[in-house]
């Protein structure tokens, strides 16, 4: 007879789904689909969106780039930051944190460097580039001027096999080799360790179901272009990546406003640009009040499930920076929501737009928080809510 410590190992498949947190999932799954299908149906330019990404070769041109990504050069004056250490962390949020590019730009503007940078998903794709020392135009450059193939890989064929094996050995719809090649062919050989500004990516040990850190100091020796790999690496999107023979995927999963990389930096950052291109603005939830008054109340309701862990452990870790933190919300949610997330990511189209609005979003907040305080001193102030 099994005890409640050594549970019946044959399960069965009904019990399993109707376990609590399996409940979770199912009506996650049931709304990402609702958003795909209402995408689909009210935008065709999703649908075109998403049949130029999976479908991308190199025949298909880049976006075109203009001769001047952002506005002229224009000095910011920042008194009140001269001499602290300035942080950065980046939530996900796909192709919308192409909006660091921008941020980037307004820093450079004010003469301000960071002295850390702590992404997950998207944000690696930019931020990893600043932290080798890529300028914000340098940064924006990159990404529009290589052909989409170069980033994107569906793998049919390994899809038809797996289908024969009822989806045994397969992982994601895209493989990632490309978006890895990319980057080996930028960076050849160089590892996180030999990163300029230290950088920190959470990741997301899909085997033992376990969150880590990977970095400049934690893990010095991984290669950059394994790393970028494994933060954009959504298992049924983009296939988890073999390290060390365990699988590992995007860690925005688990945490996506990984702060606790810099947080925990001796000496202390004395302020840390936080960019949400993720969740509603202050990592607010969706306001579904009055569910049960309407059609389909209870799926309105489950489908705050997707997102309230997620939701709560970004505030935690906003809190754990307390004053020091600054959010920027560069992006509107609206732009991510639901299934455009995929969109954001496989349609560069709108990514200068998103730099663009970076820069802008970010230049505001330096005007606000250099200005030297009336009541006297040089501090750092945090700008009006």
């Amino acid at each position: 007879m099994a005890s409640l410590l050594n549970p019946r190992p044959d399960v069965s498949l009904l019990s399993r789904t109707l376990e609590p947190n399996n409940l979770r999932l199912l009506f996650g799954a049931g709304g990402w689909v609702s958003d795909l299908v209402q995408a689909m149906r009210e935008d065709a330019n999703f649908a075109r969106s998403l049949r130029r990404g999976l479908f991308a070769s190199r025949r298909d041109p880049p976006p075109l780039v203009p001769d001047e990504i952002f506005p002229p050069f224009r000095p910011l004056s920042a008194p009140a930051l001269r001499g602290k250490r300035v942080g950065l962390v980046a939530s996900g949020g796909g192709g919308a944190l192409a909006s660091l590019c921008g941020v980037r730009r307004a820093l450079e503007e004010a003469g301000i460097e960071v002295s850390a940078i702590s992404a997950c998903s998207g944000a690696v794709l930019f931020a990893s580039l600043w932290s080798f020392g890529f300028s914000a135009d340098e940064m924006a450059r990159f990404w529009l001027s290589m052909h989409a193939c170069d980033y994107i890989d569906p793998g049919w064929a390994a899809l038809a096999r797996a289908g024969g094996r009822t989806l045994r050995g397969f992982g994601g719809l895209l493989q990632g080799h490309a978006l890895e090649r990319t980057f080996r062919a930028r960076f050849g050989d160089a590892t996180l360790g030999d990163a300029g500004i230290p950088l920190f990516v959470p990741a997301w040990d899909v085997d033992r179901n376990r969150l880590v850190h990977l970095g400049s100091i934690p893990t010095p020796d991984l290669p950059l272009a394994t790393a970028v790999r494994i933060a954009i690496s959504i298992p049924l999107f983009v296939e988890p990546v073999p390290v060390g023979g365990h699988l590992y995927g995007d860690g925005g999963v688990v945490s996506v406003f990984p702060t606790r990389p810099l947080a925990a930096l001796d000496p202390a950052l004395d302020l840390v640009l936080g960019v949400n291109c993720y969740f509603p603005e202050n990592f607010d939830g969706e306001d579904v009040s009055g569910w049960r008054e309407r059609s389909f109340a209870i799926f309105r309701a489950s489908a705050q499930l997707r997102t309230c862990v997620s939701l709560e452990l970004a505030r935690e870790q906003v809190r754990l920076l307390g004053k020091r933190l600054v959010l920027l919300h560069p992006v509107p949610y609206t732009e991510i929501a639901g299934a455009r997330f995929y969109e954001s990511f496989l349609d560069r189209s709108r990514w200068l737009e998103y730099a663009r609005m970076g820069h802008a979003t970010t230049r505001a907040a330096l005007e606000r928080l250099g200005a030297v305080s009336t009541a006297g001193g040089d501090r750092v102030t945090s700008p009006p809510a």
